[in-house]
């Protein structure tokens, strides 16, 4: 069988509702790599809170995080990182127009997490658990290009908040709507263009795995571009209804069961 490269999500897809990584995807992984294929990380967690998953797979693939913002091959010191990151000006004029109504907003940028109106719930939830600094800063007093941010903001806002991004902005930034209660309503903002799947796309291309040979894994709306672009996307039960709806296929196993594992078992004949 040709090489493939199998991008994997993390949180949802590869990983249990424990956040451990269940025996039988490890197994099936170890396997794929012993057979020459590339399995990649893909996930929107930042390197930082995705490295020890790596470690534990033992891998020396590339790794994507930040949803393609950065592209990392860790255990190789000649590669150079790919950063697609939003604009200084950018992430200034966001900040500025919407912080009179900005409940909470972070990022990650090198090894730190910079916040504004720090939230842990938040954090928790889109940086998973790991101890970076927290840097307590007003975005527009600093010099990043952040690969995304996580925005809250009030429900009022909303129509407002969206128009700005897509009238005066949409040549530089997109955004996904993860959920709203009440009062607020969680944004992810990122570059335009930059996603999962163009991440995969220079990874394929760079080490000349043909496109047909890609597979991709994935549960939440931040894989959607992904499951579309690759040659086999793959959707776990337990995803969204919306990533469902574009998938080629949907797996039977969920995330708890190891659901990748027994996929990669059948289709690869391991």
């Amino acid at each position: 069988m040709e090489r493939h490269l199998i991008a994997i999500d993390l949180d949802g897809t590869l990983l249990n509702n424990d956040s451990k990584i269940p025996l039988k995807n490890k197994e099936m992984i170890h396997k794929l790599l012993d057979k020459g294929h590339m399995v990649v990380l893909a996930t929107g967690r930042p390197f930082h809170a995705t490295i020890d998953i790596y470690n534990e797979l033992d891998l020396s693939t590339p790794v994507i995080t930040d949803n393609g913002g950065n592209i990392r091959e860790p255990k190789n010191p000649k590669f150079q990182i790919v950063t697609d990151g939003i604009t200084v000006e950018v992430a200034h004029k966001l900040f500025l127009y919407t912080k009179e109504h900005l409940v909470s907003a972070f990022y990650s940028y090198g090894d730190h997490i910079y916040a504004y109106k720090y939230l842990d719930r938040l954090h928790n939830i889109f940086m998973g658990s790991q101890n970076a600094k927290i840097i307590h800063a007003e975005f527009d007093q600093l010099q990043h290009t952040p690969t995304g941010m996580i925005y809250l903001v009030e429900n009022a806002f909303m129509q407002n908040f969206e128009s700005y991004i897509n009238n005066d902005l949409k040549d530089e930034v997109g955004f996904r709507l993860w959920g709203s209660d009440s009062k607020h309503a969680v944004y992810e903002i990122y570059k335009t263009g930059s996603s999962k799947l163009s991440a995969i796309l220079w990874v394929a291309d760079h080490f000349g795995i043909d496109k047909k040979n890609t597979i991709a894994f994935g549960d939440g709306l931040n894989d959607i571009e992904m499951i579309q672009g690759v040659a086999l996307g793959l959707a776990m039960p337990n995803g969204t209804a919306e990533l469902k709806a574009v998938a080629d296929k949907i797996l039977d196993i969920d995330n708890d069961n190891a659901g990748v594992g027994h996929f990669l078992e059948q289709y690869f004949n391991l």
